[in-house]
């Protein structure tokens, strides 16, 4: 099982950079190039030029995104503006954010995890990755040989026992880092105590690990040890380049939130367009709400809530580039097992992001496996809102709402050793890159 131990981390140089909150990112797959340019423009050295590098037009294979971000991060030591703590610690972490009119807390921790490949089932991922963003982080390891944003994984804890420890290791002192970030509070503590240390280990080590975010960096990770592991002969066990560094909190923590990935595909040809909602009778029960209507932001507001009420009933909701109707769709009782029974396993055959898959994008619009491995080909986002949008507006041709997955899901799914759709779920909020940075080798 899993093997998690402290470690000396990478910080901001106080000193140096006055306001941490100016210089740390999402992570790199939930920015887009707006986001990205602003982020450019807040801080000359915030973590977007390390994780996220602008590509140019002049690059070559000794001068690109990632050699620039290699330089970035060996010129910020120089110059102390990343320094490194003096003891190992676990980083605890609590992120206070509002959702829904209700304020929730998310408490969980930083450390070092040791790499495991899938197979041994310590460390399990719930969804398939993109070939391309696992290169892409890959590269970027390779070249800066450090994790500026960690993965993020749960652990199962029903009696909250491992938070308790975490909450009676930071009681009685103040956060270490303490500030608001868009509307959300983000503190850290630094965790020094050895014997704590012990415990929690010790405690982890007998329950697997869950990734819910940052499977491209896990398995960039894996791909790296094993890149070094060939180049050396062998590695020892506390090489560096055996860890990773991770965030972990609970399942049961009640400041979890999953929010519901919603996709956008484009370029469909028109004729997949014209006959989708007679096609999608064939697997669907179709209800139509027509969007021509004097309050669009009622009509909107009564689709999702359509959706909200299908949770765990196999309903989608449905917007048509062109079409003035929203789409309601519940999948037909017995589909699914018809014609996956003996494809797709039970425990993901009805899962709502299967359906839309296996249906929608697959059947209805013919997007075959290598066709979904293209992330220009579907967008993913967890705001409604902004997928209707972009579907009003042209930008896209068509826009799946689906409703959240659970956490039980998650861990059922990983626990058969299977994996979701891409893009199954959204964390939220997601853990920020820059706060803690872990160094795996020098240069």
């Amino acid at each position: 099982m899993a093997k998690v131990v402290p470690f000396q981390g990478f910080f901001y140089n106080s000193k140096k950079v006055a306001h941490l909150k100016e210089v740390v990112a999402p992570p790199h797959d939930v920015i887009s190039e707006k986001e990205q340019q602003e982020l450019y423009e807040r801080h000359p050295q915030n973590i977007i030029r390390l994780i996220l590098g602008k590509r140019h037009s002049e690059d070559t294979e000794d001068n690109n995104r990632y050699t620039r971000a290699a330089g970035f991060f060996h010129d910020w030591l120089n110059r102390q503006i990343l320094v490194q703590d003096a003891k190992p610690a676990f980083y605890v972490r609590e992120t206070d954010y509002s959702l829904e009119g209700a304020i929730r807390s998310r408490l969980g921790f930083i450390g070092l995890v040791e790499l495991e490949d899938f197979k041994k089932g310590g460390i399990l991922p719930h969804e398939k990755t993109f070939s391309a963003t696992r290169a892409d982080r890959l590269r970027l390891l390779q070249t800066c040989k450090a994790n500026f944003s960690p993965v993020f994984s749960l652990f199962s804890d029903p009696a909250e026992e491992i938070t308790g420890l975490l909450r009676e290791g930071i009681r009685a002192s103040e956060p270490d880092i303490d500030f608001e970030l868009d509307g959300i509070c983000q503190r850290l503590w630094r965790v020094t105590d050895k014997g704590l240390h012990r415990e929690i280990a010790q405690r982890l080590a007998g329950t697997p690990l869950y990734i819910a975010d940052g499977h491209h960096r896990y398995e960039a990770a894996l791909d790296y040890r094993k890149q070094i592991a060939s180049k050396r002969g062998r590695i020892a066990p506390d090489d560096p380049c055996n860890f990773v560094m991770m965030y972990l909190t609970s399942m049961s923590n009640p400041g979890l939130t999953i929010l519901p990935v919603h996709r956008l595909l484009r370029d469909v040809p028109k004729e997949a367009i014209d006959s989708f909602a007679e096609k999608a009778k064939a697997y669907f029960s179709v209800k139509s709400l027509r969007s021509e209507s004097p309050n669009p932001a009622r009509l909107r507001a009564e689709f999702l809530a359509r959706i909200r009420e299908g949770a765990g009933k196999g309903v989608l909701g449905a917007v048509v580039s062109g079409q003035s109707v929203f789409y309601v769709l519940q999948v037909k009782e017995g589909i699914m097992d018809r014609l996956f029974e003996a494809e797709i396993p039970a425990v993901l055959r009805n899962l709502d992001v299967t359906i839309a898959t296996r249906l929608v994008i697959e059947r209805i619009f013919a997007f075959d496996d290598a066709a979904r491995d293209k992330e220009e080909n579907i967008l993913y986002t967890s705001r409604a809102m902004e997928a209707i949008d972009a579907v009003k507006t042209g930008r896209y041709a068509l826009a799946i709402i689906l409703n959240p997955i659970k956490c039980t899901e998650i861990e059922r799914v990983s626990k058969a050793g299977l994996i979701m759709p891409r893009k199954s779920t959204y964390f939220y909020p997601k853990v920020l890159s820059g706060l803690v940075i872990n160094k795996i080798e020098d240069y």
